[in-house]
C-alpha cells in the first residue's frame, strides 16, 4: 500500500540574512540584468578543500549542464588529512595527477566570459565557503557575481529542518552521493537553483537584479515550531499495525527503510521532536515527502523483512543491515585458515568478521598484536608475563595456548557469569598502560568472545532449517514460520499450542547448510535470533523445532538463547 503524494506547504515566513551578497572584488561594477531568471544563464561553482588548501574546483553552466571538475596539485609537503579523504575520496595520489590552480581558474573564467552580462551571474551553495577561495584565485577583479542558494533557501523554504546541499537537493527529488565531490555538487546545486527560481518567480522575483534586491533586504528571524515536508495527513493515516515503512523522496527514491510494531506510532515519532535530533535524521526528514508501507501479521515478520528490504533498496540513511563492504567468513577448526566461502577445510562458521579470529590466532602465537597494534599493543615482555599469569589462573590453558584451550576457557568463564569486560579492561582501553594483570584479563575476555562467536555460528547454521510457532504483541492467533535453506518460506496462522513441524531438510549437513551463506542470510537469521530473544523475554509462547530431537519451548529456548 502506498500513501498519496501531497505537495509541501511553502511558507512565506522570512528569516535573517546572514550577509549581504556583492560581486567578488571591491572594484567590480555590476551590469544591470533584466533577463528572466528562468532564462538567465548562470555559472554554478563548487570548491572542495582541506582547511585553507583548495583540492578541487568544479563548475557548470545552466545552459549546458555539463559539469567540469579539476583536481588541483598540492604544494610541496602538503597533505590531505584522513578525515578529508573519508568524506571526499580525494587522496594525495589523486591530487598528484591534477592541474595547477591557475590553469583550472583560467578554464573557469573562460566559461564565465561567454555568459552575459559581466561579471557573470554565478551561484554556489554556502557561497561563504567558496568566496575566499575564488577571491584568492581571482587576485583582484573577479568575473563572477556570486550568490548563495543556501541563503535563498532560508527565505523560500524556511521551515525545512535542514538546508545543506544533500538535504535541499533531496527535498527537490535529486540524490547526492555520499562523497563530497565537485562534479556531483555542482549538478545538485544546479537542480536546487532551478527549483528556487520557480519559487522566486511565484513571489514575483523574476530578474537577477530583483534577486539581489531580495537578498539585500534585512529579514527577521522568528522562532517557530518545526514543520516538515512530509504531509501531516499522510503520516497520520498510517494504521496502528505492525509492518515496514519506507521514507521517500518526491522522485520515489527510498531514503530509509524501517520496521514497526505500530506503523502509526513509529513513523509519527520522527516528527514530534521540536528540539535536538540526530543530524542524519534531520537531513533525511528534510527530503522525505512521501511514504510507502506494508502491513505484516506480526512485529517479528516485519523485523525479518527489514534486512532484505534494506539490501534491495540500499537506502542512504540505513546504516545497519546493509551489505556495504561486508562478507561472512568461515575458518578451520583451529582458526588458522579463513575464507569468505565454506569448504571441507574451512567448515566452522559463519562469522561476521575475520578480525576476532585473527586476534585469537595471534594470541596463540604469543604475538602482542592480539590485543592491539603499534603503540596501542603491550610490549612483548608484558604480554609474555600476562600469558604466564593466564596459565597460572586457568588450568585448561596449555603452555602453548592452543585454540582448543582458549575455547574451553571462554566457555567456562561465560558459564561462571563473565558477561562483559572487567572494569580494569576498560581502563586499559583508555590509558593503554598495559600490565601483566591487564593482559591476562584482556585475554580472558578475548576467550569469552571467540567462544560466543563459535556458539552463535553453530546456532545460525542450525537455524537455516527450522520451524517456529509463536505469539506476539497485537496478534490474535499464533503464527507459524518455516525457514528452509535460510529463507522464510512459510508464514501462516495456526491454533494456539500447535507444535512446530519437523523441518523438511533437517538432515542437511553443516557443509550443505553453509553453501551460499550470504550476508543477507546471516542478517536474516541473526534478526530472527534477536526477535526470539525478545519474545522469550516478554513471556510470549514460543517453540522452535530444528530436528527430530531438537524442539525447544520457551523455557528451553531461554537457556539456549542466553548463550547467544
Amino acid at each position: 500500500m502506498s500513501a498519496p503524494w501531497r505537495s509541501a506547504t511553502r511558507a512565506n515566513r522570512e528569516t535573517t540574512l546572514a550577509e549581504r551578497f556583492t560581486p567578488m572584488g571591491s572594484n567590480c561594477t555590476l551590469v544591470q540584468v533584466s533577463e528572466m531568471l528562468s532564462q538567465q544563464r548562470v555559472l554554478v561553482v563548487d570548491c572542495q578543500a582541506a582547511g585553507s588548501q583548495l583540492l578541487e574546483l568544479s563548475w557548470t553552466s545552466s545552459d549546458t549542464g555539463a559539469a567540469r571538475a579539476r583536481l588541483l596539485k598540492l604544494p610541496a609537503g602538503a597533505r590531505v588529512p584522513p578525515a578529508v579523504v573519508r568524506v571526499t575520496g580525494i587522496t594525495e595520489g589523486l591530487c598528484a595527477g591534477g592541474v595547477e590552480a591557475a590553469e583550472a581558474w583560467r578554464e573557469l573564467t573562460s566559461e564565465a566570459a561567454r555568459l552575459a552580462p559581466q561579471p557573470a551571474p554565478a551561484v554556489a551553495h554556502f557561497a561563504r565557503f567558496e568566496r575566499p577561495f575564488l577571491e584568492r584565485l581571482a587576485g583582484g577583479l573577479s568575473p563572477l557575481d556570486l550568490v548563495c542558494t543556501h541563503e535563498l533557501s532560508l527565505r523560500l523554504v524556511p521551515d525545512l529542518p535542514r538546508r545543506g546541499l544533500r538535504a535541499l537537493a533531496g527535498y527537490f527529488g535529486h540524490a547526492v552521493g555520499p562523497l563530497r565531490r565537485g562534479a556531483a555538487h555542482v549538478e545538485a546545486t544546479l537542480v536546487v537553483w532551478r527549483h528556487l527560481v520557480g519559487l522566486l518567480e511565484e513571489r514575483g522575483v523574476t530578474t537577477w537584479d530583483g534577486l539581489k534586491t531580495l537578498l539585500a533586504q534585512p529579514v527577521e528571524r522568528r522562532r517557530s515550531r518545526r514543520t516538515w515536508p512530509m504531509p501531516r495527513a499522510t503520516r497520520l493515516a498510517l494504521p496502528h499495525k505492525p509492518g515496514l515503512y519506507r521514507m521517500l523522496r518526491t522522485n520515489g527514491d527510498v531514503l530509509y527503510v524501517g520496521k514497526a510494531a505500530s506503523l502509526h506510532h513509529r513513523v509519527n515519532s520522527y516528527f514530534r521532536k521540536q528540539r535536538g535530533g540526530h543530524e542524519r535524521t534531520l537531513e533525511m526528514l528534510a527530503q522525505a515527502r512521501g511514504l510507502s508501507f506494508e502491513v505484516t501479521a506480526s512485529p517479528l515478520e516485519a523485523a525479518l523483512r527489514e534486512p532484505d528490504e534494506i539490501k534491495r533498496h540500499r537506502p542512504p540513511y540505513n546504516v545497519a543491515l546493509t551489505e556495504r563492504e561486508r562478507a561472512v567468513w568461515f575458518c578451520s577448526p583451529d582458526l588458522s585458515q579463513r575464507a569468505p566461502s565454506p569448504s571441507a577445510t574451512c567448515s566452522l562458521g559463519p562469522f561476521s568478521s575475520p578480525e576476532l579470529l585473527e586476534q585469537v590466532v595471534a594470541a596463540t602465537r604469543g604475538a602482542p598484536e592480539a590485543l592491539g597494534r603499534g603503540r596501542w599493543a603491550p610490549s612483548r615482555d608484558v604480554f609474555t608475563q600476562g600469558l604466564e599469569l593466564l596459565r597460572v589462573r586457568h588450568g585448561e590453558v596449555s603452555p602453548h595456548l592452543a585454540v582448543s584451550g582458549v575455547l574451553r576457557l571462554g566457555t567456562r568463564l561465560w558459564m561462571e557469569g563473565r558477561r562483559g569486560r572487567e572494569e580494569e579492561d576498560d581502563d586499559a582501553d583508555q590509558t593503554r598502560e598495559w600490565t601483566p594483570a591487564l593482559v591476562a584479563s584482556a585475554l580472558e575476555w578475548l576467550a569469552v568472545r571467540v567462544a560466543l562467536a563459535r556458539r552463535r555460528a553453530r546456532w545460525l547454521t542450525r537455524l537455516t532449517e527450522a520451524s517456529v510457532v509463536f505469539s506476539d504483541d497485537g496478534v490474535d492467533e499464533a503464527r507459524l514460520l518455516v525457514i528452509d535453506d535460510g529463507a522464510l518460506t512459510v508464514e501462516t496462522s495456526v491454533a494456539a499450542g500447535t507444535a512446530p513441524p519437523l523441518p523438511a531438510h533437517h538432515a542437511r549437513t553443516g557443509l550443505r547448510r553453509h553453501e551460499g551463506f550470504s550476508v543477507a542470510r546471516f542478517d536474516r537469521l541473526r534478526v530472527l535470533t534477536t526477535e526470539l530473544k525478545r519474545l522469550v523475554a516478554a513471556k510470549h509462547a514460543v517453540a522452535v523445532c530444528l530436528g527430530p530431537h531438537a524442539t525447544f519451548s520457551s523455557a528451553g529456548l531461554d537457556r539456549v538463547l542466553g548463550w547467544l
